[in-house]
């Protein structure tokens, strides 16, 4: 069974560089607690991981201790979180993702420039909710075609997209918005990761019988390479770990393909790797006798 790899896969740029931002806080804490504002990413043993080396988790703001350190994950904040972290004395390092910052920087942009601003997104993201943070809640969002042609009408519309979307969905929501309005300024914001991700696990799944995803069950961008990888080959599961593969699923195929979301880290996909390993021994071994 030969086993085939994803191109583009695993950690993008933003997730890598919060996490390494944690760990250089835990370096220079002196003792102090470390913690993140919400899951640093969206993989609960990478999650796991950094809670046993002391970098644990809030769920909310409240939860902070005003003496210890806290990181911003990549998804982003609001303003005003931002804001009462300061004025508490919390020592903030922010990890927001540059391109959410982007994003966040365009839709304020188009908000001042007389825009109508239309966020295409998951409305309960904490991407999104940082984003219409910066907006002061004034914005709609809408993730399907089927919400945006329920905008009322409307003259400007300028539209940001939540950046682990896939181009072609963003498109088809465009493409909607133009029903709805005179003029439609888009804003390009999708982060070249997961348009990458998502072309190289189209391209794999052209090439195998069998694709697995591995990444969060509730992440967002894993959850989408699934459905890309759907669009070309008919057998692709989303695991977390590698205890998930089935020995019984993989009888009598000849290639594999693995790719990973945005948040899951290098360890697991080799533990994957190394499983897929294994059980073709096993199976190989069976037959022969």
């Amino acid at each position: 069974m030969e086993i085939m790899l994803a191109d583009s896969l695993g950690f993008c740029m933003g997730v890598k560089r919060v996490v390494d931002m944690a760990y250089r806080a835990q370096a220079k804490s002196a003792g102090l607690p470390i913690m993140t504002l919400g899951p640093l990413i969206h993989n609960r043993q990478e999650t796991d991981r950094l809670a046993t080396d002391g970098i644990r988790v809030a769920e909310d703001p409240t939860q902070l201790s005003d003496d210890g350190i806290v990181v911003i994950r990549a998804h982003g904040v609001t303003p005003q979180v931002y804001e009462d972290l300061k004025s508490r004395g919390v020592r903030v390092m922010d990890g927001t993702c540059p391109y959410v910052h982007y994003s966040q920087r365009k839709a304020v942009e188009l908000k001042n420039a007389g825009y109508e601003v239309v966020i295409v997104g998951d409305q309960q993201h904490p991407e999104i909710i940082g984003i219409l943070g910066h907006l002061g809640g004034h914005a709609h969002v809408v993730k399907s075609v089927e919400e945006a042609r329920q905008l009322p009408p409307m003259e400007r519309i300028g539209t940001v997209a939540q950046t682990t979307i896939s181009p072609q969905k963003y498109q088809t929501v465009v493409a909607a918005l133009r029903e709805r309005a005179s003029e439609v300024k888009v804003c390009e914001t999708i982060c070249d990761a997961t348009e990458e991700n998502q072309a190289a696990v189209r391209r794999l799944a052209a090439e195998v019988e069998f694709l697995y995803v591995i990444g969060g069950r509730h992440s967002a961008n894993s959850n989408k390479l699934v459905e890309q990888a759907g669009l070309f080959c008919e057998r692709a599961r989303l695991i977390e770990t590698a205890e998930e593969i089935r020995p019984e699923e993989l009888r009598g195929l000849e290639r594999v393909g693995v790719s990973a979301g945005a948040s899951t880290p290098d360890w697991l996909i080799q533990r994957v790797v190394l499983r897929l390993r294994e059980i073709d021994r096993e199976l190989n071994a069976v037959t022969a006798a």
